[in-house]
């Protein structure tokens, strides 16, 4: 800590004394407690808000790391109150306005990993919110599928799933088209499942609940996602299970949304997700049951 305070003009020290912070830190609690004791909070936070250290990429490491509670020692980790107090101090609205401004491509992912850290709670989802979170990832998930790289189209779709945990989030991302951004992503990826997975992950929160996405969800092409996503790649079990989850969403709340997919032949393909996945069993059986057949079980 002493020496990072010492060189707060010079990012290659930083850099390089971040990654021991990160490496320190990781499954550890006892030194993540040591370095908050010594408020490496707050020395993140003046870091980040010189803009000549945007090329400090390990201190967003950092943060994911002090965040996570990966010590299995510990039966009660401290990190979500960390977390609370890293969005207290400002860390959550620098990291929005890094991900606007000046973190390179290559830092995006470890960004938006450290801000999902952060995002812990209704409150802290909101305010990201509110300072521009949403549209930079938006943005940032268009730029993503023109230029065809997967690990920044998979981080945001990632991050952008824990804040649409918040209601008020859910309809900002429908309201600025998200549905039509994620439908896109998943087109220009078309082979690539570990990407429609995110999507239909995202979709699956945004429609929790909510009978009014679901049927949006459907009328612009989700369900036809769904169907072709499950014949075009039956050996990934986590896409199948994927599938489903979002099928449940799509159909429990909407008996309409049950006869569009129904007809298209889902039942099929989730039977057989059901039959060669074990990890797929529980997802398939329930989305059947949503579905409103008597069988479910069968």
């Amino acid at each position: 800590m002493d020496i990072l305070k010492g060189a707060l003009e010079n990012s290659d020290i930083l850099d390089g004394g971040f990654s021991v912070v990160a490496m320190a830190s990781a499954g550890n609690e006892v030194v993540k407690d040591a370095f908050m004791d010594l408020k490496v909070d707050e020395l993140i936070l003046e870091v980040m808000r010189n803009k000549s250290n945007s090329k400090v990429q390990s201190v967003y490491d950092a943060i994911r790391v002090l965040l996570t509670p990966d010590d299995n020692r510990v039966v009660a980790s401290q990190v979500y109150g960390y977390s609370r107090k890293f969005a207290e101090i400002g860390v959550a609205e620098v990291l929005v306005v890094a991900l606007r401004e000046q973190v390179a491509p290559s830092s995006l992912p470890s960004a938006c990993a450290a801000l999902k850290a952060i995002a812990v709670n209704e409150e802290i989802c909101r305010s990201i919110s509110e300072n521009g979170g949403i549209d930079v990832l938006l943005k940032c998930i268009d730029e993503a599928g023109v230029q065809k790289n997967k690990v920044i189209a998979k981080s945001c779709c990632s991050l952008l799933s824990k804040l649409a945990g918040s209601d008020a989030n859910k309809a900002n991302i429908i309201q600025q088209d998200g549905f039509d951004k994620f439908l896109k992503l998943a087109s220009r990826f078309s082979e690539d499942p570990s990407v429609i997975q995110e999507v239909m992950s995202i979709v699956q929160v945004l429609t929790l609940r909510s009978p009014e996405h679901a049927a949006r969800a459907v009328a612009l092409g989700y369900g036809n996602l769904a169907i072709q996503t499950m014949q075009k790649f039956p050996s990934s079990a986590l896409t199948q299970k994927q599938a489903c989850l979002m099928i449940r969403n799509l159909v429990v709340r909407n008996p309409e949304n049950r006869t569009i997919l129904l007809n298209e032949g889902v039942e099929k393909l989730i039977r057989k997700a059901k039959a060669i996945h074990g990890s797929c069993k529980a997802a398939a059986t329930d989305a059947l049951r949503d579905l409103g057949l008597d069988n479910y079980n069968a």
